[in-house]
């Protein structure tokens, strides 16, 4: 495509791009590249390339590899680093048809900062739309920086979607046109990268006075009146070491991009959040100390802080587009991040005109609201009121009712040597049968609660022998009597992940058999050892098992059973105490554990052996407590399927088919727990790398006969699971995995191994 030279006479860029070179393109030396992209030092530290493109009409063009090509439009572009689009060496600039649009486009730019989108071809004809703010002006040219780009594609394309100001929202993002699910809207380069960690270490400011005036930085962390979570407690905020960096990056960019950065959000510098002072606590210690900070101002340290922090992404990057884009924690798009490329993609269909949104949080999705409001709170200075927020209903935070919970059919002894089944439900009453451990044995879904505990009906071919048996024994000082048998779940239930780990795991020659748990975690064991919770009365009920066995948690009823209609207020305080615990311990970093350094296994994390048995011991009380379908229990098994993972990568064990089967039922059981939140990103966003890593390790199980022929049901198990699994992993392959991977073993097993 060309252009007529009465077009360019037009276009206000027709003149000398360089001071003194007339109307001549000047050959781009290093020289001149280095006036146009700053210094090197700046270059590296914008993350800004050589990489340069520039052109006249009529005249050949080289850009920074050297290679020449006729031009059509002149046009100046800061190109960042990237492998993708703006890499490419361009030809024809413009796309066809769109020349005069890209004029009109130009002659409108008046100001620094104003944004003009360019549909553009690439030298191997794919087109895209190109979205560029004005960067500097000169007394006959304009520089301008890609704030994104559409992904090329053999049509025209025109931009997806418009910044708009919304009164008490601010900037937020709406699309221009319908955009289907799993499509990527816009790419983007950082205009802003934070300084990395390591160039600390060696500053001589950071010394031991440094440290204990940063360690002394600190304000208190309120909750709003009226609020959502008003009755959180008030808990310190701390300084930390990504602040420092934000203020140093910030210090040390060119004044143009401290100006952009003056567009963006951030709590006003009076607020009374806790975050706005630390925040001026460390910009008076960083004006104090650093010499870069000497001379600046206070008040702009302290925004130099907060606006980094309210707009920053995973990775220390801001970015023009993207960073403007609201959040909500049921959003319609997500960030996604490759190798030296970012972009937004879409996870359900976008209307024209509805507003695009992301989530500023990752795992944490998977927290109960308040939680979730909490933590926005904390980090970003906003209480979130998205859908899932809003609704008076919590589906995370669902329990099991206590009058029609339903109970599994089929049972095992695991007490030794047996227990006795009884004509009633009472240690008093008289005994009909001895089950020894081990023994397998149906009910009819009857059930009774004494003061003794939860009682069954266990049913037996001779009627005589047919009687009640107790199921936890622990207020008689026994323990577990019996436990389920659900092939659904491989028998995974509440109050077996920690034993099922111990015999396979931890069952070493010379291990104590006694247990140590670690202080953070306390709570009454023989409250938690019952099956379901003990109703505080003398008499003891008799029910079936009809019905739903979940209620729903709401903020003005608590928790409510839809089939009973029964309120539930039982344990409220220990279901926010065992929440604030799972919320640290089940975290995807693993936060203050070790790490090995080790080659080959470097990032591996290795806990304690007590943590991890103790974790484990959390999401069984939860379970007991709370059900199957509780957030805690969930996060649980997940930890579990992790660790299992590890375990078989990282040690001498290796899969058998009864213990992969457990695992995949875990995973799977989280799976159909997702599904059922209605969230906005399917299951797969959350465990499909799980779920592809499990099913490659189930097709190299080896199937041992002799075990198959003392439990035939082994076999159809697993079977049974591997199929399920490869389903799941056959269908929507995601993009993007909110949930990392996490890999970790207890430290004695790393050692041993």
């Amino acid at each position: 495509m060309s252009m007529e030279n009465n077009d360019l006479e037009r276009c206000p860029w027709t003149k000398a791009l360089w001071r003194g070179h007339g109307h001549r393109c000047p050959s781009p030396t290093r020289r001149r590249e280095s006036s146009l992209l700053g210094t090197k030092r700046q270059r590296r530290f914008w993350g800004i390339s050589r990489r340069m493109l520039w052109a006249r009409s009529g005249a050949k063009i080289r850009t920074a590899t050297g290679k020449r090509q006729q031009g059509h439009l002149i046009l100046v572009f800061l190109v960042l680093n990237s492998n993708g689009l703006l890499c490419q060496v361009w030809t024809d600039l413009v796309s066809e048809g769109w020349a005069e649009h890209c004029l009109e486009a130009l002659e409108k730019v008046q100001l620094q900062g104003e944004e003009v989108v360019l549909p553009l071809v690439t030298g191997d004809g794919l087109h895209s739309a190109v979205r560029c703010v004005v960067r500097k002006f000169g007394r006959c040219s304009c520089f301008l920086f890609s704030c994104g780009h559409t992904p090329p594609s053999p049509t025209v394309c025109t931009w997806p979607l418009e910044i708009r100001s919304m009164e008490g929202l601010g900037k937020c993002a709406f699309a221009l046109r319908d955009l289907p699910a799993g499509e990527m809207i816009l790419e983007e380069e950082p205009f802003y990268t934070r300084m990395p960690r390591a160039q600390l270490q060696k500053r001589p400011e950071w010394d031991q006075a440094w440290l204990a005036a940063f360690n002394g930085i600190r304000a208190a962390l309120k909750a709003p009146e009226g609020s959502p979570f008003s009755e959180m407690p008030e808990k310190p905020l701390l300084a930390s070491t990504a602040l420092v960096l934000d203020l140093i990056s910030f210090v040390l960019l060119p004044e143009s991009l401290k100006g952009a950065l003056y567009g963006f959000s951030s709590p006003a510098l009076d607020s009374d959040h806790a975050l706005v002072e630390v925040a001026r606590q460390l910009a008076e210690l960083c004006k104090e100390r650093l010499p870069e900070c000497k001379d600046a101002d206070l008040g702009m340290l302290q925004f130099a802080i907060l606006v980094t922090e309210m707009n920053i992404f995973p990775g220390g990057r801001i970015f023009w587009t993207m960073s403007r884009i609201n959040h909500s924690c049921a959003p319609n798009c997500v960030f996604s991040a490759a190798p030296n490329r970012w972009g937004l993609r879409s996870v359900r269909p976008i209307s024209a005109g509805e507003e695009i949104t992301i989530s500023y949080l990752g795992e944490e999705l998977l927290l109960p609201t308040v939680q979730r409001q909490w933590l926005l709170w904390r980090s970003k200075c906003f209480i979130c009121g998205c859908r899932r927020c809003a609704s008076p209903e919590d589906p995370l935070r669902d329990r099991a009712c206590s009058s029609c919970m339903p109970l599994p059919k089929r049972w095992r002894v695991v007490h030794q040597p047996a227990v006795w089944r009884r004509k009633e439900p009472s240690t008093a009453g008289r005994a009909v049968a001895l089950l020894k451990e081990g023994t397998e044995f149906d009910t009819n879904g009857v059930s009774q609660r004494t003061k003794e505990g939860l009682w069954i009906f266990a049913e037996d071919s001779d009627l005589k022998k047919n009687g009640w048996v107790l199921v936890d024994g622990s207020t008689l000082g026994l323990g577990q009597l019996i436990e389920p048998i659900d092939e659904e779940f491989a028998n995974i239930w509440p109050g077996r992940l920690k034993h099922r780990l111990k015999r396979t795991v931890f069952n070493r020659p010379g291990d104590a058999a006694r247990e140590h748990y670690l202080n953070w975690y306390d709570l009454d064991a023989q409250k938690l050892t019952a099956w379901h919770w003990r109703k505080e009365e003398d008499e003891f009920e008799e029910s079936d098992s009809a019905g739903s066995s979940y209620a729903r948690f709401s903020r003005e009823r608590n928790w409510t059973c839809e089939s009973c209609g029964e309120e539930i207020e039982a344990f409220v305080k220990e279901e926010q105490l065992l929440g604030e615990v799972a919320q640290r311990v089940f975290a995807m970093a693993l936060h203050d554990q070790r790490r090995a350094s080790a080659a080959g296994v470097k990032g591996l994390v290795l806990p304690d052996e007590n943590f991890v048995l103790t974790a484990l011991r959390l999401a069984d009380d939860a379970g007991r407590l709370f059900g199957r379908r509780h957030w805690i229990w969930q996060m649980g098994l997940l930890f579990a399927v992790d660790l299992d993972l590890s375990l078989n990568r990282f040690t001498y064990r290796k899969w058998d088919a009864e213990w992969i089967s457990g695992t995949a039922s875990m995973l799977l059981e989280v799976w159909d727990w997702l599904a059922s939140l209605e969230l906005s990103q399917a299951p797969s966003y959350f465990l499909h790398s799980r779920a592809s890593r499990l099913s490659k390790e189930m097709e190299n199980v080896v199937l041992v006969r002799s075990d198959v022929e003392k439990q035939p049901a082994v076999e159809e198990r697993f079977l049974r699971l591997r199929s399920k699994l490869q389903r799941r992993v056959d269908g929507l392959s995601p993009p993007v995995s909110i949930l990392p991977d996490r890999e970790f073993i207890p430290e004695t097993l790393f050692i041993a191994h």
